[in-house]
């Protein structure tokens, strides 16, 4: 407990400068691979405290690796900096860079040299893009033992449910003609559009629980008086497995195909995006729960009935021990992610006293992982069993 408890003091000592990145990273706002301050911000802060700091990772501009430590295990602490379009940060990215870089810091000054591998990945692009992804690919975690991030939220817990998510380009391409003169000799591509639309909300009375088809048209012509020759969406399919995404598919490309024999359109479907679903590491998840009751915070039960996104976290607990928690940063209240309000609760005074808290926590857990050669072992062993059964 003297040691946590020193792991915690260094934190506290930290407060104002964490708060001051996270309250910059929300005022900069930056989208999803535009994140130049705000992952410069991180960056150079974990360079300041010690940590080697390898930019621009992964072909990716915005990501990093920093590190400090020698040895196994090697502990992955992820950070995200991306904001939404319109409505800034309203899923609290501007916390979870700095939650991660705080713990990591707090860590490196309770203990100087330390005896294990802690790394900080700078993750861009979650909102839209997977940057995550793109570093898979580029080996980034084929070493990394442990991965583990925080997340804003109305409730705090260690456990997620996330949805498996396909996102696609769907295009219908048809024939110009005056709208008003010759319309006979077109060929409509919005038609096509509006067909696939419609299908899709008669779709959902027949589809099983817990999955979700949404999308956007993002061309929906190029004139009035003109008959549309090219109409585009974007469109999710969601669920809560991979392979329930794969049966939606299917049934989305004959709905397709079927607008094109209703107006003669050819039509063209790109898969754009693929997040799939979070293994939560229930040793893992347990831990940081523990931790979250030692620094005084109240936990809850991640449920259904609150709310499922998705995240390109899932890839990564596909492929090594891993967990994506949440903290309460919105007190009594319950503020789902995205809106203007869960916005002003990701910069209030109480949401950035639960992120210290946060931060807290997550370097806690880390101290049990490298102190408790069980503990270790137990979440190998559940990430191990877990990949047997899929």
């Amino acid at each position: 407990m003297i040691l946590k408890d020193k792991i915690c003091e260094k934190i506290d000592l930290l407060k104002n400068e964490l708060v001051k990145i996270a309250k910059t990273i929300f005022q900069i706002a930056e989208l999803s691979h535009q994140e130049f301050r705000s992952s410069k911000l991180l960056a150079d802060f974990l360079q300041e405290n010690g940590f080697s700091v390898e930019r621009k990772i992964g072909g990716l501009e915005t990501a990093f690796i920093a590190t400090a430590g020698h040895g196994k295990p090697k502990i992955a602490l992820l950070a995200e900096y991306d904001a939404l379009p319109a409505i800034g940060h309203a899923c609290g990215h501007n916390m979870i860079g700095t939650m991660s870089c705080g713990a990591a810091v707090g860590l490196k000054k309770a203990f100087q040299d330390l005896p294990f591998t802690l790394v900080v990945v700078g993750c861009p692009a979650e909102e839209h893009g997977a940057g995550k992804k793109e570093l898979i690919k580029a080996g980034v975690f084929k070493d990394i033992d442990i991965a583990m991030m925080i997340h804003p939220a109305s409730m705090s817990t260690g456990f997620d449910i996330a949805y498996a998510i396909r996102r696609f380009k769907i295009e219908f391409f048809g024939k110009s003609a005056h709208a008003a003169a010759d319309p006979a000799k077109g060929i409509n591509a919005l038609d096509a559009m509006i067909l696939l639309f419609s299908s899709i909300g008669l779709l959902r009375q027949q589809l099983p629980e817990k999955v979700r088809i949404h999308g956007i048209i993002t061309n929906g012509g190029q004139s009035f008086n003109t008959i549309p020759e090219y109409t585009c969406a974007e469109i999710g399919l969601r669920a809560l497995t991979i392979g329930e995404v794969n049966f939606l598919e299917q049934k989305l490309r004959n709905l397709v195909q079927g607008a094109c024999n209703m107006t003669g359109c050819v039509s063209n479907i790109t898969v754009e995006e693929e997040m799939p679903e979070v293994y939560v590491n229930v040793p893992l998840a347990k831990t940081l729960e523990e931790n979250y009751k030692f620094v005084g915070e109240k936990i809850a039960a991640r449920t259904y009935e609150q709310g499922v996104g998705s995240t390109d976290m899932g890839a990564v607990t596909q492929i090594v021990p891993a967990i994506h928690a949440y903290i309460n940063i919105t007190g009594d209240k319950i503020i789902p992610t995205h809106t203007k309000e869960f916005a002003e609760a990701s910069n209030s005074e109480y949401g950035y006293n639960a992120m210290i808290r946060a931060t807290k926590a997550l370097a806690l857990t880390v101290f049990d992982l490298v102190n408790n050669s069980n503990l270790l072992e137990q979440v190998k062993e559940y990430f191990i069993n877990r990949r047997r059964e899929f």
